[in-house]
């Protein structure tokens, strides 16, 4: 199991996200420009209401979400949070998904944390495929899956819906035998 899921990468420590960090997660989905294409901007009550969510024991139950901190470890400051679930445990499938407040994009951030939760993730718990998600037009994002190496798989039509209308979305994928580490497991 993944014990709550805690590793560091050169800059950054990976944790579940925690009461202390209310203020940062709270600031972060505020933002109308990030939240764009994930739904509405937060209010205090949803940031707590994350918080509450990522402090209960995480069960690793298909389509339960773990919640994770991106900290910067040179001053201990919340950049942005990660997100894990599992699709289906039989096929051994899980979906990914990240979140950068504004002051921190284009640092490489996201790419050093989702590519260290791959990884994780891979050696973890022995999957056979990651997944995730995106809007058509949030470029940075299928950008960043595609460095990643992932794949595109599928364009969902109006699979998202937000406040300001539908939109289509990405799929991408990942094989574990596509991945580095598939060479040395």
């Amino acid at each position: 199991m993944f014990n709550k899921l805690y590793f560091n990468t050169p800059r950054l420590e990976i944790r579940p996200l925690q009461q202390q960090d209310l203020q940062a997660v709270y600031e972060s989905r505020r933002n109308p420009d990030t939240s764009r294409y994930i739904g509405e901007p937060a209010t205090l009550a949803d940031a707590q209401s994350r918080i509450d969510q990522a402090s209960a024991p995480w069960q690793a139950k298909e389509h339960e979400r773990l919640l994770l901190a991106i900290i910067r470890r040179e001053d201990n400051v919340l950049v942005g949070e990660l997100m894990y679930k599992f699709l289906c445990h039989n096929a051994k499938t899980a979906e990914i998904g990240y979140r950068l407040n504004e002051k921190y994009i284009g640092q490489g951030y996201a790419f050093e944390a989702a590519n260290a939760l791959i990884e994780a993730a891979f050696t973890q718990f022995g999957l056979n495929k990651i997944c995730a998600f995106c809007a058509v037009e949030n470029q940075a994002s299928w950008r960043l899956m595609q460095k990643l190496g992932m794949q595109q798989e599928a364009h969902l039509r109006q699979h998202f819906k937000f406040s300001h209308g539908y939109y289509d979305a990405y799929m991408y994928g990942l094989l574990r035998s596509e991945h580095k580490l598939a060479a040395t497991a």
